[in-house]
């Protein structure tokens, strides 16, 4: 009898490690402002749309879709708005820890200003210790903040 608990055992094992796994997550958010507000921000040469502010409802959106559920208030509120532009303040969604990124900001009236920041990883991104991180019940959210001064342009009124 005893040659029938292992199999159970070892499914039993093997059935908990997976469901531990799906449930915690990390999400990689930057925080990006300028001053003056309501600059245009694009990440490496791709502007920021609505939907990179949460890629998470952008994924289960386009899952509910491709399965032909009906979207609830709150997502079919962030479909009427995901193509949509963002102007700073913003949070764009990263995915790559350890990567360096091209921040080009752009407003009207002001020099367009370029920052390449690298996002050096936390001390929890590193191997095995991330590997525990990500089955934790819970999501952790690194939020990495970037500004932009921006200078205003140089009008040279009655020069011929």
């Amino acid at each position: 009898m005893n040659h029938c608990r292992a199999p159970r055992t070892f499914l039993a094992t093997l059935l908990l490690c997976v469901c531990l796994m799906t449930l915690g997550c990390r999400r990689n958010l930057m925080q990006i402002s300028s001053i003056p507000s309501g600059a245009e921000v694009f990440v490496e040469g791709k502007p920021i749309r609505y939907e990179d502010t949460n890629l998470r409802m952008a994924r289960r959106i386009d899952s509910k879709k491709s399965r032909g559920s009906a979207l609830n208030a709150e997502e079919q509120a962030f479909e009427d708005r995901r193509k949509e532009f963002q102007t700073t303040p913003i949070e764009y969604e990263f995915k790559t820890i350890g990567a360096g990124y091209q921040l080009y900001c752009n407003k009207e009236g002001y020099l367009p200003a370029k920052q390449i920041v690298f996002i050096e990883p936390r001390w929890y991104e590193y191997p095995p210790i991330d590997l525990f991180v990500d089955i934790l019940p819970f999501t952790i959210t690194d939020t990495r903040e970037f500004s932009f001064d921006l200078v205003p342009e140089e009008r040279n009124v009655g020069v011929p």
